[in-house]
């Protein structure tokens, strides 16, 4: 974020999303100063959820899409994502309500049974999305 030593501003709305994910003043210290930091220093102040070597880079990246893709509802995760961001928007009550319905409708899917299933027989789950 080199905006203020380039005469800029924030730009697409960073001004918005930062302060939501490191913080008030981790934020405001970024833009007001462009301040160039390290990737532990991003870990530390919740700017990225992890930091890998780059030599084991790739692999990990695949190896965490392959855990996501092979042992998660993909219906949860279209479900959480939108719960998620459409969160960032909402008041706690309006948050709460979202998911009460969004609990209910998934008591009927295939993914639930699916979840309740694989646990029970101990085995790898086989969700369909549905």
């Amino acid at each position: 974020m080199i905006f203020s030593k380039r005469g800029l501003v924030a730009e697409y709305g960073l001004a918005w999303i930062l302060p939501r994910l490191v913080g008030l003043g981790n934020a405001i210290e970024l833009m007001y100063t462009s301040k160039m930091i390290e990737s532990q220093e991003a870990l530390r102040i919740g700017l990225v959820s992890r930091v890998l070597p780059e030599e084991n880079f790739l692999p990990a990246v695949q190896e965490f899409a392959r855990e996501l893709a092979t042992t998660v509802s993909p219906r949860s995760l279209r479900v959480i994502k939108r719960q998620v961001y459409t969160g960032l928007l909402q008041s706690l009550g309006e948050a709460f309500d979202l998911a009460t319905e969004e609990m209910k409708g998934s008591f009927g899917t295939e993914d639930f049974k699916e979840g309740v299933a694989h646990f029970l027989e101990k085995r790898a789950a086989a969700f369909t999305g549905r």
